[in-house]
């Protein structure tokens, strides 16, 4: 059945940063799918070309207040230079759950309300992080609306957020993420384990609706990477930024020292190809002699120069550590379509349990000599790529059509 849809994610194109890309594909393949999808997000990244064809509504944000009074005309995504920090933004430790329900949340229920009385959805998705996204499903809940709330990354449980420095605050944010997720119709999560915390935790019955690779985005994939590969080693390529709670290189770099001291010849083959920003700490890190083994910082690149490097690789490096349980880093997805052996730092994650699914390498992220053992494997060429079959459930249409029975759920719960 065809249906009226409001996507509200606050990511969304012409933004570079790698949550828009969930959105982006849910709406344009929930499109293909039949549904007739109206997109509300922010004016801070400025108009892109695709609103009209979608439709798109961008909704004020002080954020862009903020970038004109300094000159500029949009925001710019988190990390298009070479280096960044970690440090997080000072009012991140103030306002519960997060500085966005002030900056933009505010308008985006408004025009919410307004489009939905314009033209009467079937059912509002809204898409987090951030968090305050949730206030505007709620917002049309009440008005009889279905809801769905997609959780990309999971609210308290291990939190890329800041710890709130009080206890009240700490209390706040539990409430209103029990109060504003126990409110919908439905919860989908993109990992398992946050779907598991939400059941345990808060008696909410998340369905797993994961990520997947978007065939949409081969049509705009470069030609060439750029980056030069040594033909006579194998090219270990990690694409995007390590900084998060989660993905640490460190261990992997040990490893690569311990191979070229008691495995020469197997470090001669090998070259680890970073393609994206480092921290000062980062780079540092990544600037330690380990030859006859290479490492190659090839800077940030564009996302199409990124996709082509994939598959210019020899293998695929992915980094998750089991301290965040729920981690599926958006760039498996891009992995598994590049059709690449798949080394993975990341036993104990759901990444992890991706990769081994799909037949690819896994150890842990912080066992330098298990990563050692796999890096000659690597350098030996006995890692294979993961076969055609299993990358299907992680390949759009796939994700928008369990994105679309969800719809169904919501629609059903409310009588509809």
């Amino acid at each position: 059945m065809r249906r009226s849809l409001l996507l509200v994610a606050y990511f969304y194109p012409p933004s570079r940063d790698t949550g828009s890309l969930r959105p982006a594909s849910m709406a344009r393949w929930l499109k293909h799918l039949g549904h007739e999808v109206t997109v509300l997000t922010t004016s801070a990244y400025g108009p892109s070309p695709e609103d009209a064809r979608q439709p798109v509504v961008r909704a004020a944000d002080a954020q862009l207040w903020r970038a004109r009074l300094r000159g500029g005309d949009r925001v710019d995504a988190l990390f298009d230079a070479d280096t960044y920090g970690g440090r997080a933004h000072p009012l991140s430790k103030l306002i519960v759950p997060e500085p966005l329900a002030l900056a933009w949340a505010p308008f985006a229920r408004r025009a919410a309300l307004r489009l939905h009385r314009e033209r009467r959805f079937d059912c509002v998705i809204t898409s987090s992080p951030p968090e305050s996204v949730h206030l505007v499903g709620r917002a049309l809940r009440r008005r009889g609306l279905p809801w769905v709330a997609d959780v990309r990354d999971a609210w308290t449980f291990e939190p890329l957020r800041p710890r709130f420095p009080t206890s009240a605050q700490r209390r706040l944010d539990e409430h209103l993420e029990r109060r504003w997720l126990g409110d919908a119709d439905v919860v989908v999560t993109v990992s398992r384990p946050a779907a598991e915390d939400l059941r345990a935790r808060l008696g909410i019955a998340a369905s797993f609706v994961p990520n997947g690779w978007d065939p949409a985005l081969v049509d705009a994939g470069a030609q060439s990477s750029g980056v030069s590969l040594d033909p006579d080693r194998v090219s270990l390529v990690y694409t995007g930024r390590f900084g998060s709670y989660g993905r640490d290189p460190t261990a992997l770099i040990d490893a690569l020292a311990l191979i070229a001291s008691e495995s020469p010849d197997a470090a001669g083959r090998l070259e680890l190809v970073v393609a994206g920003p480092l921290t000062d700490a980062e780079a540092k890190l990544l600037s330690r002699d380990v030859s006859p083994a290479r490492i190659v910082r090839a800077g940030s690149l564009a996302r199409e120069r990124s996709i082509a490097l994939q598959r210019e690789a020899d293998a695929l490096l992915l980094i998750a550590h089991p301290t965040r349980t729920q981690l599926l880093n958006i760039k498996l997805f891009e992995y598994l379509a590049a059709g690449r052996p798949i080394l993975a730092l990341a036993a104990g994650t759901e990444a992890g349990r991706v990769v081994e699914e799909v037949g690819g390498e896994t150890v842990r992220a912080d066992d330098p000599e298990s990563i050692a053992a796999a890096l000659r494997r690597l350098a030996a060429r006995e890692l294979a790529a993961p076969s055609p079959e299993s990358v299907g459930p992680y390949t759009y249409p796939a994700p928008a059509e369990g994105m679309a029975a969800a719809v169904e759920e919501a629609i059903a719960a409310r009588g509809g």
